[in-house]
């Protein structure tokens, strides 16, 4: 019988069988090539985008996820400033110092100018520090768990460099990358003859040849990288990134404090942290960095007790009328409390001796403090973030979603933003100008707005994508690298 699957002399028919593998063959790299068009589709969307990521955290944060709010806040605000500032001068003036000259601005009002003078936040940046990193720690010392305590201790010491310094080391590659292939070079022709109004920000030098540029990133890595150098040299590919070094360094001391301090009576392990603060304000600006890490472990314990009240509170039966009245009195005093920080945040970098509201202090400033300004913000930080700790009301706004996701991409939207501004925003700037013009006020200014908000979009997107491929896995990798190298007993 004829088989359709054999020759007339009994041979198999094979190219049915090559059709089939063939066909399968093509099904194979379609579904590949499609795979992997959907895989790089996913990263690079933005987690918000991706509406099952995070559902649960969203839905029930953690109640102390304001503090990651603040600091995506916080991180926001850096940007805007280190954006306008590039634009700008007079927003540095104290309202109504400078004799009526470009003085009675709206954003130079106490408050309303933290919008823009966002430099002020990194203060506040390193009483989170203090305050995240002393939490777990202060819990586990109060409730005498020191076997546990050590090993938090450890574990936060082992991974605290890779955590900083990982994420930093990455986008310095991309930027390396980007002035090698030219992305830099409009920026420092600009830079070599700044034609804005406002700061002519520090950058690196873009050499011709490129062994000299990888060998010039590759010096100022190394000198980066050295956390107890006092007066640190700036990294001059980001000069934002000053603040990891110090980061590191007082991160360290606290880590110190808080295993000097561990075994002590909790009244006086608070009284010795606010020592160290009060000696630490009293000198230099390094010192004072070290200062607001104190405040933070000060303002930990603090939120302990609240939390150890509190669990005390439920046991007790209470007057719901007069624990009423008292939480409207308690709400009250925090508001004022958190009301006098802000202001002393917005202490004006010019003339703050001549602005309404702070003649007094200034002249109430210590004779051994370095820099008014310095010592006014960083009491400022420390009691704004001890006014939040005490206040659920005031801590309101930054456990909203927007505040806890900025939270999320708060690290990665600070190393990055640097780089984007001199690359991107310069550029977006110099199109928007074609369009709005820059001779007027409202020509130059829209011409501003219109490139931040374009710029921006940019900017979160790749903050999200550095959070998710970049500062993630560089948690992951240390608790993996603890967990490969530790002794287990």
């Amino acid at each position: 019988m004829y088989s359709p699957d054999r020759t007339s002399d009994g041979a198999p028919l094979l190219e049915q069988f090559e059709m089939d593998e063939r066909a399968e063959l093509e099904m194979n790299e379609k579904h590949i090539e499609q795979s992997a068009f959907w895989d790089t589709w996913f990263i690079l969307t933005p987690s918000f985008l991706q509406g099952h990521t995070n559902s649960h955290t969203a839905q029930r944060p953690h109640p102390t996820a304001w503090l990651d709010g603040l600091r995506g806040i916080a991180s926001f605000l850096v940007y805007i400033y280190h954006f306008q500032h590039m634009f700008h001068q007079s927003f540095n003036l104290g309202y109504g110092s400078n004799n009526g000259d470009n003085d009675h601005w709206l954003i130079q009002l106490p408050i309303i100018r933290l919008i823009v003078n966002g430099q002020v936040q990194v203060a506040t940046f390193y009483v989170l520090s203090g305050v995240s990193l002393s939490l777990k720690p202060l819990r586990l010392a109060r409730s005498r768990a020191f076997d546990t305590f050590f090993d938090t201790i450890f574990s936060s010491v082992f991974r605290r460099a890779l955590r900083l310094y990982l994420p930093v080391l990455a986008v310095q590659i991309g930027v390396l990358l980007a002035t090698l292939l030219g992305l830099y070079n409009h920026a420092y022709a600009l830079s070599q003859d700044w034609p804005y109004g406002g700061t002519n920000e520090l950058m690196h030098t873009v050499f011709d040849s490129n062994w000299v540029q990888t060998e010039d990133w590759m010096r100022a890595m190394w000198h980066f990288a050295d956390p107890f150098i006092t007066h640190q040299p700036r990294l001059m590919y980001d000069v934002h990134t000053w603040t990891i070094p110090i980061e590191f360094r007082n991160s360290c001391i606290l880590f110190v404090a808080l295993v000097g301090f561990s075994k002590l009576k909790a009244r006086i392990r608070m009284s010795l942290t606010a020592v160290l603060w009060v000696y630490c304000m009293c000198h230099t600006i390094i010192e004072s960095e070290t200062a607001l890490f104190m405040a933070g472990m000060v303002i930990a314990e603090f939120m302990v007790i609240q939390e150890e009240s509190a669990k005390q509170s439920r046991m007790t039966d209470a007057s719901t009328k007069s624990w009423s009245k008292r939480a409207d009195v308690q709400c009250a005093f925090w508001c004022v409390v958190g009301l006098f920080g802000l202001h002393l945040l917005s202490w004006p970098p010019w003339n703050a001796d001549r602005t309404s509201g702070y003649r007094t202090l200034a002249r109430m400033t210590p004779r051994f403090t370095d820099i008014t300004e310095y010592f006014w913000q960083r009491i400022g930080a420390a009691v704004f973030v001890f006014a939040l700790s005490g206040s659920s009301f005031l801590r309101h706004p930054f456990q909203t979603s927007l505040a806890v996701y900025l939270g999320r991409i708060s690290f990665p939207l600070y190393i990055v933003h640097g780089p984007l501004n001199h690359t991107l925003g310069l550029w977006l700037v110099e199109m928007f100008f074609k369009v709005t013009g820059s001779e007027s006020f409202a020509g130059y200014e829209t011409g501003i707005i219109l490139a931040f908000c374009t710029e921006a979009v940019v900017v979160v997107w790749l903050a999200d994508l550095v959070m998710r491929t970049v500062d993630g896995p560089s948690v992951k990798f240390g608790r993996w690298l603890q967990s490969k190298w530790e002794v287990r007993g």
